[in-house]
Order: C-alpha cells, then sequence, then structure tokens
C-alpha cells in the first residue's frame, strides 16, 4: 500500500512540474528537458560563420539572472549581422535548476 501511495505521489509532482512551464517553449520534461528550438532563420539557407551564446539561469523558480537577449548573443560571438536566432533550454527538475540561452548565428 505504501508503495502505491509513493508512486501516486510521485506521479503528481511529476504533473504538477510539467504544467509549470510557459512562453515559447518545447514539451516539458518532468525530470529532465534539454532542448534546443529555433525561432528565427533569415531567408537564405547561410545563417553564418559565427556563434554567439547568452544565457539566463533560475534556481527553484524563485532566484533568476542573466542577459540571455539577441543582443549579447551577437556580442558574445563578435557578431555584427544576424541572420538565425535558436534558444535552448535545460531544466531539471520541472524548475528547479533552468538555463535559457539564446544562441545567435551571423557574420
Amino acid at each position: 500500500m505504501n508503495k502505491l501511495i509513493v508512486l501516486g505521489v510521485a506521479l503528481a509532482f511529476a504533473a504538477a512540474i510539467a504544467c509549470s512551464g510557459g512562453g515559447y517553449g518545447a514539451p516539458s520534461g518532468s525530470i529532465m528537458q534539454n532542448t534546443t528550438l529555433n525561432k528565427d532563420v533569415s531567408s537564405s539557407t547561410a545563417v553564418g560563420a559565427k556563434t554567439g551564446e547568452a544565457c539566463t539561469s533560475a534556481i527553484l523558480g524563485i532566484i533568476s539572472s542573466g542577459d540571455g537577449g539577441i543582443k549579447a548573443a551577437a556580442a558574445a560571438g563578435g557578431i555584427a549581422t544576424v541572420k538565425a536566432v535558436d534558444y535552448r533550454e535545460n531544466k531539471l527538475l520541472g524548475s528547479v535548476l533552468v538555463d535559457v540561452c539564446t544562441v545567435a548565428h551571423g557574420d
């Protein structure tokens, strides 16, 4: 009986975490998530020779910091003309540890 209660609590916890996401994002992983999404691509097929990345981080959904903007990603890669932007999201246990990164591609 105790095993069923523990299993039920674990499933309820996983479901609650899975529903805690929002905004532009991939399917949420209850235990772990590591996804990359493409937000914008220019009309040309070349995305550029340079890549820059800027990230924001959060712990427990309480503390959040970082500059994950496109300008910060372009500056990190020495990019003058942004041609494509990707977003990468890494989550552990829903909102315990979260990193959201903007990846800029260009020249």
